[in-house]
């Protein structure tokens, strides 16, 4: 990350939003809090969730087939898990907005506008729609402890690549990585 643009990732912060968002979302399934949550949740690029289709969510089974951004080859599909409480928003988002196709039919500048203004809505004015995929990224390293794991669901072609997400200011060594 940039210097000029280095911002405190609160994990408690991003806790406190998957909370409040999935039952916001739940409660009043629109575009801009399910978009948002759906960021937050997966951790996937903004185009990755703008090219997602109602038939690429298997409500059954809890999984989203995305198509991945940033592969060489033009279209690389991947089948990975979601959140059962994402699963269920998306259901009764697609029910209540009778979505037959694209879940986000908006342009990408558009989809930017609609998470950051529901981002500042929860407080988190200076984070960036792809600030929820770092967030993800180091929440899921920090849950899982398997970098192999995290690498494989957010489709990072390299560890170091996927490291960078994890030198975030402000996680301080307050405690050692374990007690004896």
């Amino acid at each position: 990350m940039d210097d000029a643009r280095r911002v405190f990732l609160d994990l408690d912060k991003y806790n406190r939003l998957l909370q409040r968002l999935s039952a916001d979302a739940y409660a009043r399934p629109t575009r801009p809090p399910v978009l948002t949550l759906t960021l937050a949740a997966t951790g996937r690029r903004i185009g990755e969730v703008l090219s997602l289709r109602a038939r690429d969510v298997d409500f059954e089974k809890s999984a989203a087939t995305w198509r991945i951004e940033k592969k060489m080859r033009g279209d690389y599909y991947v089948t990975l898990p979601i959140p059962r409480r994402l699963t269920d928003v998306m259901q009764k988002y697609v029910t209540w907005n009778a979505v037959s196709d694209l879940l986000f039919p908006v342009s990408r500048t558009q989809a930017y506008y609609d998470v950051k203004k529901t981002l500042k809505q929860y407080g988190l004015v200076a984070w960036r729609p792809h600030d929820l995929r770092h967030a993800f990224i180091l929440k899921a390293l920090l849950e899982t402890r398997s970098i192999e794991l995290v690498r494989r669901y957010t489709q990072h072609a390299s560890y170091s690549e996927l490291l960078e997400y994890a030198m975030i200011v402000g996680l301080e060594l307050d405690k050692p990585p374990f007690e004896i």
